[in-house]
């Protein structure tokens, strides 16, 4: 069989959009504003953000690049924040090993769950992996013997240390440069290193015609495998960051609130589209803060806005400039 991999002319869209000296800046204006920033509750929110980013851009590269409807995503989240929480409460892990083994933890994870989708297609492997997603909360319930805690889950997962510095909860400010920290080289490594090379090409050609990608001599096997386990580890090291930094785990992480959260987040940013779900990771999160006053009817105005978005911007807000742009020759004729 041919080893003939696709070229960038193969696929129909480029991995990214932006400029990696954009992005650069946008990392050091965010690290400017750390030191900037006096209010704790501000610095909690742009955490949030930090770590939604790494949720949606694991959930983007399975779901807009490589095309596969995997609705287990969260799993991968929990499954994260378990690792690090049983690790050191129930085994005595160090922390910071047990934040490196994680995303190794979860990426296994990942394999197991993307065996049996190789054997489905289209809406099935959303079916199946929707059906994971629904499964795990009870599963946890079940698993307290395990060491998962049951209904009350994991507290006092102890603190990292690295380098003399301890980072608490209440610590905010150390919180926030850890997680844009790893939060942006990780995005980076996906956007601008992974998906712009061979595999991501791979994923883009099996994304866009799969009969036409195998003719290439591309894998779809090895490439759907290896999509679902670098997202898992993506996904399973804000698990782990997350745990880490509420100090406390529960089974409802997995609830209805969070998944959705998630999907408007790539409903509103845009999927496929670079930086549309890591922007809309941070317009979601914030947004959420503003409205969590208005209690239920919070969710209902994020409905509203994922509605809205998708009447007038179908690719998210990251399409927004594309149609001012197409707008303007338009203009200069008239």
């Amino acid at each position: 069989m041919s080893t003939k991999e696709p070229t960038d002319n193969q696929t129909r869209r480029r991995p990214a959009g932006t400029h990696p000296l954009a992005y650069l800046g946008c990392v050091a204006a965010l690290a400017i504003a750390g030191y900037l920033i006096d209010d704790p509750y501000i610095r909690h929110v742009l955490i949030l953000c930090f770590l939604w980013s790494l949720v949606v851009a694991g959930w983007d590269m399975v779901l807009g690049y490589a095309g596969i409807f995997n609705y287990a995503q969260l799993v991968f989240f929990a499954a994260g924040a378990y690792a690090v929480g049983m690790l050191t409460t129930q085994a005595g892990v160090p922390p910071v090993a047990a934040l490196i083994m994680a995303p190794v933890v979860v990426a296994g994870f990942g394999l197991l769950v993307a065996l049996p989708c190789l054997r489905l297609k289209g809406e099935y492997v959303a079916l199946f992996t929707f059906a994971i997603h629904l499964a795990t909360p009870p599963l946890i319930l079940k698993a307290k013997a395990w060491g998962t805690g049951g209904a009350l889950g994991l507290y006092g997962i102890p603190p990292i240390e690295i380098a003399g510095i301890t980072f608490g909860p209440r610590d905010t400010l150390a919180w926030y440069f850890l997680t844009l920290i790893v939060a942006s080289a990780t995005i980076y490594a996906v956007y601008f290193i992974v998906l712009r090379q061979r595999m991501g090409r791979a994923f883009m050609a099996l994304r866009d015609s799969e009969d036409f990608a195998r003719s290439l001599g591309v894998s779809d096997f090895r490439y759907k495998l290896l999509a679902f386990m670098v997202s898992a580890a993506v996904t399973g090291l804000a698990g782990a960051l997350y745990a880490n930094y509420t100090s406390v785990v529960t089974p409802k992480i997995l609830g209805n609130e969070f998944f959705l959260l998630a999907m408007v987040m790539l409903a509103v940013g845009g999927i496929g589209k670079f930086p549309g779900a890591v922007a809309g990771a941070f317009i979601v999160t914030i947004a959420n803060e503003l409205l969590r006053s208005a209690g239920n009817t919070r969710l209902l105005l994020l409905g509203l806005v994922v509605v809205l978005t998708l009447l007038l911007l179908p690719n998210g807000i990251v399409s927004l400039r594309d149609r001012v742009l197409r707008l303007l020759p338009v203009r200069r004729s008239g």
